[in-house]
């Protein structure tokens, strides 16, 4: 089916409310869906992946392990990066802007590609980025020159197995030079959807779903409260 970018936005900011994200934190991750969808890279696909975990991990902390003027590194400790991303790039935006140049890394998280619809999102602050990332079997550089939301995503296939990775994801801001991938990669080039952003039927009725309880939630509370009392009686 095909809906519209604002309806892949509302559902899963829905979807993520009834999961128990922060308010803040739900349009920080439908906005993130929505942008990474936009750009042809299955945002609704990658966060089909991360559903059957995202209830759990509400509750699990954010640690930060190092921090300086230019430099940030946190542990999810095995969260997605739908909870931590607004957060880290934020952080790292504000330092390269400050001192010209920043470095981000997030340890032990899943759902990696996410964050390069967070990075869209600031493209429009004078910012170079390079987001790199690997799997056990795969090397992934994404790069987005300043001004420019569509991102160049490479992949590089391993030779063999990586045994040690344990799933982070960095990412190098620049105000003064354009970040360059390392030459060999194969390069993706994807390009923003216009008439509608397909999407799975079967993921999509899951997010109506999942937002869903929201509603419900909100109906048992007010009943606590005392409303509709008379129409019970």
């Amino acid at each position: 089916m095909r809906v519209s970018y604002n309806e892949v936005q509302v559902i899963c900011r829905k979807a993520f409310e009834g999961l128990g994200f922060a308010p803040g934190d739900c349009d920080d991750a439908a906005d993130m869906i929505a942008r990474l969808q936009q750009q042809g890279l299955d945002g609704i696909g990658a966060l089909k992946k991360a559903l059957a975990f995202l209830h759990d991990e509400v509750d699990r902390p954010i640690e930060t392990n190092y921090e300086d003027a230019a430099q940030l590194t946190l542990d999810a400790h095995g969260q997605s990066i739908l909870r931590c991303a607004a957060q880290a790039v934020e952080l790292g935006v504000s330092k390269a802007l400050r001192g010209g140049s920043a470095l981000i890394r997030i340890r032990h998280c899943h759902n990696r590609i996410l964050l390069l619809g967070y990075l869209a999102r600031c493209a429009d602050q004078g910012l170079n980025f390079c987001a790199y990332w690997r799997d056990a079997r795969q090397e992934l550089v994404a790069t987005f020159s300043a001004g420019d939301s569509q991102p160049s995503l490479r992949v590089h296939d391993l030779p063999q197995p990586a045994m040690d990775d344990e799933q982070s994801i960095n990412v190098l801001i620049s105000r003064h030079f354009t970040l360059l991938p390392c030459p060999g990669l194969t390069t993706r080039h994807y390009h923003t959807f216009v008439g509608g952003l397909e999407v799975d039927d079967e993921v999509w009725a899951r997010l109506k779903k999942l937002g869903e309880r929201v509603l419900v939630e909100s109906t048992e509370e007010s009943r606590r409260r005392g409303a509709g009392e008379s129409s019970d009686a």
